[in-house]
């Protein structure tokens, strides 16, 4: 019963520590709770995508997992320092090693039973509310909330494990140190840390080759690719240059004498100087938390938002029609079945367009057949269309000079090709024209590749071609024409999938519908957004947390300092200053960092975005700017919540 008794006496006590840490837990436990009551809903079941959804949900389910022990154990190292000096106390008072561990263990339990219920308790109450807001972003109609064993189960072992791994670090802190060292745990202070050039020059490299790499890369394709490798060199270059470049800094302002001797920046800078190592670790993990939450805003709000351009730049009408055969589709019988069930067509033209064969596009303009090499590598795949000069004149309205038998218009619909040759298995073809487009075509592919519309002087060059292309690489692919009528419709919901269902199956066509379409696409980009705001959410709940801790571990450091400083005469207007000056580096400086590192990513975010067929225009730039607003504007409040915090802890009442 002691133990049981020392142990709450401790979380009493230490309350500061850790009701924030429990409230982290809770969100933490919450977060993970909403995730799997809408991976086990049945009106996400429902949905036309469920796959993609289920599929989307579950990858957040492991990040978010991945992200709370993360997050568990960094937040819980500022906590273990304050009960590292409390267990060198009950040590000095008689208590063994083995004694502490039960007294450690015990104030897990407790933990994990408070984290536990009220994580439950706030995921099953917010979980409707989400719910709803979930199926208000992907459409679905089914609202009803499933509670699941297996999900509440999952919950309690995972955090179950979490705690576990929390007390293993105690009971490692516990056998490591010795008395004296955990009495004086939280009194442990940083040498100054020395300059190392060649780390800075290091670090310079590192983040010069990410920024590079995201500024030049042209392909959508390679952009998902070399993303990941931009990113590991940024987070490693931002640790780097935040330990060694704030290092080199501070000791610059320090030999400057006229700045370095005043109250407010003498305190600044030997603080920050004296516990670099901590601070800038904490720095760089505030920026690269920062920036996370900016490009997930950024990027899954700007395809939420650019999901009707996406949609209008695919379907430039409502209905396509394309004839499984090489006759074209019977508009007069298209048009007796339209009024047959109520519909009325309006604005139809023809269109015939070969189907897509897959190459290998190099830079320099050659196209291969795929090869069991280049099959499996997304570098220069591209797919291509052809349509007849014909075709072109006639969707163009276009009268131009005819082309000569080696010249072709070419149309990329990424907008990245600007060669002024397409090499065809040898053959050399004069691009006369890069189009910026072509009038009635798609202009996004709904496989979302690079891909080329090329115009041909005639079928004969691409039936020559396709003989070739067959006869090579390991990819067999014939070069056939297929012929559409695109037309929009008018009529209900009903008359439309009637309509549809039956031209279909009298004429033996497929069709594509904007509205059906629209519906998936509202389900897959509606669950990006959700889950970028979950994730959102969290890195922002993270930094702010970060930052908090900072302010009260350091505040207890500086606590002494400043006591000694107002015992000699430094005003309460003079702390204020100090602390403002101090905390504008924990918080201005990764705010500036992380804006910066996101202007550097917009090219390779752009790239990953054309991908998803969205524009890059003023939504995405408006979009931008808003949520560098709202996040500076969230993280001012931190600053003010946090400086308070800090001024409370080192501030001593004045008689």
């Amino acid at each position: 019963m002691l133990y049981w008794k020392l142990a709450w006496q401790s979380i009493v006590k230490n309350r500061l520590e850790y009701l924030p840490f429990m409230l982290a837990g809770s969100a933490a436990v919450a977060l993970n709770m909403v995730i799997q009551l809408l991976i086990y809903s049945k009106g996400v079941k429902k949905l036309a995508a469920n796959v993609s959804v289920i599929e989307m949900l579950t990858f957040s389910q492991i990040v978010i997992a991945i992200f709370s022990i993360i997050f568990l154990l960094y937040t819980y190292s500022f906590l273990s320092k304050r009960k590292q000096s409390e267990f060198g106390l009950f040590s000095i008072l008689g208590l063994q090693k083995i004694d502490l561990i039960k007294i450690s263990w015990r104030q897990q339990f407790i933990s994990f039973l408070a984290v536990t219920f009220f994580g439950l308790i706030t995921g099953v109450v917010f979980s409707k509310v989400l719910i709803l807001l979930f199926m208000k972003l992907v459409g679905g109609t089914e609202f009803q909330l499933n509670i699941t064993t297996v999900s509440i189960v999952f919950i309690v072992v995972f955090f179950m494990i979490c705690f576990l791994f929390l007390l293993i670090t105690d009971i490692f802190s516990i056998f490591k140190l010795k008395t004296i060292s955990l009495l004086h745990a939280t009194k442990k202070g940083e040498s100054e840390p020395r300059s190392h050039w060649v780390l800075f020059g290091l670090g310079l490299v590192l983040l010069t080759m990410g920024y590079y790499i995201s500024l030049t890369v042209h392909s959508p394709l390679k952009a998902i690719g070399q993303f990941f490798i931009a990113v590991l060199l940024v987070v490693c270059a931002t640790y780097i240059l935040f330990i060694v470049a704030s290092t080199i800094i501070l000791k610059v302002m320090k030999r400057n004498g006229k700045y370095y001797y005043q109250a407010n920046h003498f305190i600044t800078v030997s603080n920050m100087l004296f516990r670099m190592k901590q601070n800038a670790t904490g720095l760089a993990s505030i920026t690269l938390l920062t920036t996370m939450s900016l490009v997930v805003i950024v990027t899954t709000v700007s395809m939420f938002v650019g999901q009707e351009d996406y949609i209008n730049q695919q379907f430039p009408r409502a209905v396509i029609l394309t004839s499984s055969s090489d006759r074209k589709v019977p508009i007069k019988s298209v048009r007796k079945v339209a009024s047959n069930n109520g519909i009325k067509i309006d604005k139809p033209y023809k269109l015939e367009i070969s189907t897509a064969i897959a190459g290998d596009l190099t830079t320099q303009g050659k196209l291969q057949p795929l090869t069991g090499d280049s099959v499996g590598s997304a570098d220069n795949l591209s797919e291509i269309q052809f349509i007849t000069e014909k075709q072109y004149k006639y969707m163009a309205n276009n009268s131009s000079n005819k082309l000569k038998a080696n010249e072709i218009y070419v149309y990329d619909r990424q907008g990245t090709f600007n060669g002024g040759n397409i090499i065809f298995l040898g053959k050399n073809y004069h691009v006369k024209s890069v189009l910026k487009k072509i009038k009635g075509i798609p202009s996004v592919q709904p496989n979302m590749t690079h891909s080329l519309i090329v115009v041909v002087p005639s079928k004969s060059v691409t039936s020559a071609l396709g003989n070739e292309f067959n006869d090579l690489g390991d990819t067999k692919q014939n070069i056939t024409y297929k012929n559409q009528l695109l037309f929009n419709v008018t009529g209900t919901e009903q008359q439309r999938e009637k309509f549809l269902k039956e031209v279909s199956q009298t004429y033996n066509i497929t069709s594509e519908d904007r509205f059906s379409t629209i519906s998936v696409l509202k389900e897959f980009y509606g669950g990006f957004f959700f889950i970028g705001l979950v994730f959102s959410v969290s890195f922002i709940m993270a930094t702010g947390l970060i930052i908090y801790y900072k302010q009260i571990s350091e505040g207890r450091s500086d606590q002494k300092q400043f006591d000694i400083l107002q015992k000699i005469g430094m005003s309460s207007q003079e702390v204020k200053q100090t602390i403002r000056s101090q905390i504008i580096w924990i918080f201005g400086l990764p705010v500036v960092v992380a804006i910066m590192h996101l202007c550097f990513a917009m090219p390779m975010i752009h790239k990953i975005l054309q991908l998803f067929g969205i524009i890059i225009g003023p939504v995405v730039y408006l979009t931008t700017v808003l949520t560098v607003i709202s996040i500076v504007v969230i993280y001012y409040l931190i600053y003010l919540k946090t400086s308070k915090t800090y001024y409370q802890q080192v501030s001593r009442k004045i008689s």
